[in-house]
Parts: structure tokens; C-alpha cells; sequence
């Protein structure tokens, strides 16, 4: 079933469908819900809102951008929508407490925990389109093309720019050299 069929099929109620569309992009919408939101429970919820609201609105989606930009964007907008109902404006809020409190970790071990809590302040520390931008590109792996069709940017260059200017700004706050 290609996609134009499936929201057809979408749009008609069909509950296989729906069934191939979940398990298409459940996956994918957690790890994206996750990275941001950095709680597992609540990305869980999030990503089943996502799914509510595809089952509610699919009869309001007007096909101008795929199926999977509209639920990136869904989910992103649920994401900072808890963050900021939360009061929590980063995006990445915590580390795993228990996996840093481990005692028999090695000395690596604990310079590598250091090193992802500091690159971890340098998102939080990021404005918000840059944060989102990085998130997408770096941990989810999206190409430019779509995370413009997701954040809805008027062009690649201004995703290649807000890469840019996350990239120098994380290198900033962790003090790196800049070697480019």
C-alpha cells in the first residue's frame, strides 16, 4: 500500500490501516519524543497522543507534506508543549541518576558520563529552533530536506545554518578548539 492509499484507507477509518501505520512509526516517534523530552514514560505518552491525533485530524491532513513530516511535526509540537507545561524549556533534562551513582564504575566510565552531562547542558543551553534542528539532524538521524518540511523553514540552508550555529555554540560551551 503506498502512502497515498494508506491515508486513504486512513481517512476511511480503517483500522489496518492505522495498525500499519503504528507499527511503521512508533518506533521512530518514541526515539524522537525520548530525545526530547528525555523521560521514557512520558515520551510513551506522547507518542500515543500522536496517534490520537492522527486518528482524530486525518480527515484535516491536506497530503501538502508526507505522512511522516505531519507526525514528526505533531509529535515535536506535543514535545515542547509538555516542556513547556513542565516550566522545563531544555531539551534534554536529565541523565540516568543511577547509571552515574553506579560505584563500581571505572575511571573512563565516569569521564564519559562527565562528557555526555556537559554535551548534554550545551543543547539545553541552545535556543530552541537550534536545539530542535540538532535534535532531528543528530540523534534522529532525518535528512535537511524533511526536518525543513517538519519545522516548516523556508529552505535546507536555513536547516544547514541552524546546524551550523548549534554546532559552534555546543563547541563554545564545551570549550572545544575550533579545528574547521
Amino acid at each position: 500500500m503506498n502512502e497515498k492509499e494508506l491515508v486513504n484507507a486512513l481517512k476511511q477509518k480503517d483500522s489496518e490501516a492505522f495498525k500499519i501505520v503504528y507499527e511503521q512509526y512508533y518506533s521512530r516517534l518514541k526515539h524522537l519524543c525520548y530525545g526530547m523530552v528525555h523521560n521514557s514514560e512520558d515520551a510513551e505518552d506522547l507518542v500515543q497522543e500522536v496517534f490520537i491525533d492522527l486518528f482524530d485530524s486525518i480527515s484535516r491532513f491536506r497530503e501538502e507534506a508526507s505522512l511522516s513530516t505531519w507526525l514528526h511535526r505533531i509529535a515535536i509540537n506535543k514535545s515542547y508543549k509538555l516542556l513547556r507545561s513542565k516550566k522545563v524549556r531544555d531539551i534534554f533534562s536529565r541523565l540516568d541518576y543511577r547509571e552515574i551513582q553506579c560505584p563500581d564504575k571505572t575511571e573512563d566510565e565516569d569521564i564519559k558520563s562527565k562528557q555526555i552531562d556537559e554535551l548534554h547542558n550545551a543543547i539545553k543551553a541552545l535556543p530552541e529552533r537550534q536545539a530542535k534542528v540538532f535534535t532531528l539532524f543528530f540523534y534522529e538521524n532525518i535528512p535537511q530536506k524533511e526536518i525543513a518540511d517538519i519545522l516548516e523553514l523556508s529552505s535546507v540552508s536555513a536547516v544547514e545554518q541552524l546546524i551550523f550555529r548549534a554546532k559552534q555554540n555546543i563547541k563554545k560551551s564545551m570549550k572545544f578548539e575550533d579545528n574547521d
